[in-house]
């Protein structure tokens, strides 16, 4: 019962912007997040460092463990090169929209809590 009321809310909830998931949830990455929002890669890391700045220092929100620095491998081909990603939880994501100030991230956050009170309601019944 606990696994499909997850799969409800990860899948009605956040969208299509979940990369994997994973026996501790969903995970997507900054790269997806900025498709997302209609943003550039390079615009949403400054977002991710601001978040790391301001809340890495409070251990409860265990922001290693949340925002996960990563690699990936971008560039023409045959000249590929490792370029900086964060892998990022259901819980660091939740905390980046607070850094994300752009119009279409502000929907998506209004839109993630809206889905998310109404699936309460209903999974509480």
């Amino acid at each position: 019962m606990y696994l499909d009321k997850k799969r409800v809310i990860n899948n009605h909830v956040m969208g299509d912007v979940w990369v994997k998931d994973t026996p501790f949830g969903p995970v997507t990455d900054s790269l997806r997040i900025a498709e997302k929002f209609e943003m550039e890669h390079r615009n949403v890391l400054p977002a991710i460092k601001k978040c790391e700045k301001e809340l890495g220092i409070q251990l409860k929100f265990e922001l290693i463990k949340n925002i996960i620095e990563n690699r990936y491998l971008g560039g023409a081909k045959g000249k590929e090169r490792q370029n900086l990603k964060y892998d990022i939880t259901e819980f660091g994501l939740a905390l980046l929209l607070l850094y994300i100030n752009t119009p279409k991230a502000r929907l998506i956050s209004a839109e993630i809590l809206y889905r998310f009170f109404i699936l309460k309601t209903y999974l509480l019944i």
